[in-house]
């Protein structure tokens, strides 16, 4: 019995994409519903299960994946372990990678909520960037960190850990109403 527990257990370390999605599908639902505690004093007894359960399946299997495919494509550009090194490629993922990133969180979680196409773009187009500026001080302090300090082997639980708070504050913008359009100056949408 303790043979098949060893196994299961080091099914993380010889699988990091695995441990990276055990992360988000803990965190992600986990922020969702402490956001909504942060914001509105909902109980955990009367949190909404449903948006927890979209956090937890697009964090899962979208947003683990997609990071853990960046992080090895990423990692192959840069091979010093230096704090010149970390802070470039901090930079220059906040620049091509977290763009990316995040409209694919408000456009993929849009189309979870079961939005119009149109709606998910007008969303993505509302909160990308109030959300861009909030990330570009955020995430390159915590890649600095992540890429100088972290081993390789521990990045993905490392950004799961950070991506915590960064997750509850996606859930804030995520709650934001969108703007109503107006037609004709009447109102009416």
């Amino acid at each position: 019995m303790s043979g098949i527990i060893t196994k299961v257990l080091s099914l993380p370390v010889q699988f990091p994409l695995i441990r990276g999605m055990v992360s988000y599908a803990i965190i992600w639902p986990t922020c969702s519903i402490t956001q909504d505690y942060i914001a509105n004093g909902t109980p955990i007894q009367n949190a909404d299960w449903n948006r927890a359960a979209r956090f937890g399946f697009f964090g899962t299997f979208f947003m683990a994946p997609v990071f853990y495919g960046w992080l090895k494509f990423s990692s192959r550009f840069f091979k010093r372990k230096n704090l010149y090194t970390a802070i470039k490629r901090a930079l220059i993922e906040q620049v091509s990678y977290s763009p990316l990133a995040m409209a694919y969180f408000f456009f993929g979680m849009s189309l979870l909520e079961r939005k119009p196409i149109a709606n998910c773009v007008k969303e993505v187009r509302e909160k990308f960037w109030p959300t861009y500026k909030i990330g570009a001080i955020f995430w390159p302090t915590a890649q600095t960190i992540n890429f100088y300090f972290v081993s390789e082997k521990n990045r993905i639980v490392f950004v799961s850990a950070a991506s915590f708070v960064w997750t509850i504050y996606l859930a804030h913008m995520k709650a934001k109403k969108q703007q109503a359009e107006t037609f004709g100056g009447d109102g009416e949408i």
